[in-house]
């Protein structure tokens, strides 16, 4: 069974390398990504998809939800509190 969960990224608080190192393990784990903002909604296929995404959104000094589903979203649920304490919990998820 899927399950779903997601987290505020903020511009202030990123950390590029920290979110390299997560999203490698998204995919290790065979999880679906995906970046939403206030006018899109994005699945990610490679590393430098998600980074452009990013950059571009924090650019423009605005969070975006990134969105988990997959079958390990718990592992990833820790590592993400791990790797990016700055993220905030999305509770719609």
């Amino acid at each position: 069974m899927k399950h779903i969960f997601s987290f505020k990224a903020r511009p202030y608080a990123f950390r590029l390398k920290n979110m390299i190192h997560f999203y490698k393990a998204c995919e290790k784990l065979g999880v679906t990504v995906y970046v939403s903002g206030k006018n899109y909604l994005e699945q990610i296929h490679k590393l430098p998809q998600l980074l452009s995404v990013l950059l571009l959104t924090f650019s423009q000094d605005k969070d975006c939800l990134i969105v988990i589903e997959g079958e390990h979203t718990k592992q990833l649920k820790h590592l993400a509190a791990r790797l990016l304490p700055q993220a905030l919990p999305n509770p719609a998820f």
